[in-house]
This record gives C-alpha cells, structure tokens and sequence, in this order.
C-alpha cells in the first residue's frame, strides 16, 4: 500500500465522519466504475467533478473527496479506504485476520475463531476477511499480518513432502 493511502486514511479516520458515510462513499466508487472513472479523469474540469460529488455523496464526506480530485489522488481511493479500515481497526483495538477456506465455516467455528485470536493476540475483537481457495484442497488458513498459521491439507502435504526429503 502506498504511504499516500495511508496518510490519507489516517486523515480520513481523524476527520470524524460516521462510518456508514465512508463505507458508502466506497461502495459507490467501487461499484459504478464510470463514476470513479470521472472524478479520475484529467480531461473533466475540477468544477465539473466537484458537481458530481456534491451531486452523489453525502455532505460529510465530500470536501475528502474534492481534495483527492484536486490533488489528482482518485485513484487511490481503494487504498485510502482500506488503510481507512485498518487504521480504524488499530485505533479500536480491532484485530484483522484473514481466514482463507475451502468450506465455509460455521457461525460457531467463526466465533470459536474469533475468540482464539482475541486471547492469542489480546485485542477484543477480530474483524475477520473470509476468502474461499480451493487450493487449499481442505481445512484453512488464518494470516493476522505476517503470521500466517496453515491448517490446510495443501500444506500439510507441504510439511510431508519437505520431511521426506530431508531424510
């Protein structure tokens, strides 16, 4: 991630605006690409782009997103909200982990989950990404930053493979 985004996620974070704003201003931009592509392209005058914020976003949130126009920084807007997320996870003691599957998991085994990686790394609460990979042929993977903790058949068979080798 770009220390532009992250700056700009820390400023957005510090700036106050309720959370459902900012996740809907994201939203918009993530799924009307022809919007995103406007604020974005060099070509529309800046007043023109400030109209169609005013006209599409929310109050609080505009006068973020008529400097990211300013400063040609649109198309980072991703990344800024990303780093959005996880500079407010850091801020409320909000762990995130990514748990990659090829069967999802139960409720009960997402909060069994949950609650392990509460103790482990003593936060109190996990925010929890769910990508499904078939690679993984069975069991899961959980990642909290650079720890990863492999309980996949894939690797496993990794973990096998690597012992019979070194014998």
């Amino acid at each position: 991630m770009m220390q532009a985004a992250i700056n700009y996620g820390q400023v957005l974070y510090e700036l106050s605006i309720p959370e459902t704003v900012i996740e809907e201003a994201a939203l918009a931009l993530r799924t009307v690409p022809e919007l995103k592509h406007a604020l974005k392209n060099p070509v529309i005058a800046k007043r023109a782009k400030h109209r169609i914020i005013d006209r599409v976003f929310p109050e609080e949130i505009r006068n973020f997103l008529k400097v990211l126009v300013d400063r040609q920084d649109m198309g980072l807007a991703e990344e800024i909200f990303e780093a959005w997320r996880t500079y407010a996870c850091r801020q409320q003691g909000i762990l995130e982990a990514s748990l990659y599957y090829v069967t999802e998991p139960e409720e009960e085994q997402l909060s069994e989950i949950k609650n392990m990686l509460c103790r482990k790394y003593r936060k109190k609460d996990v925010r929890l990404r769910l990508i499904e990979d078939p690679g993984l042929i069975g069991g899961f993977i959980i990642r909290v930053g650079d720890v990863e903790t492999d309980w996949s058949l894939k690797g496993r068979l990794r973990q096998l493979e690597q012992k019979i080798m070194r014998r």
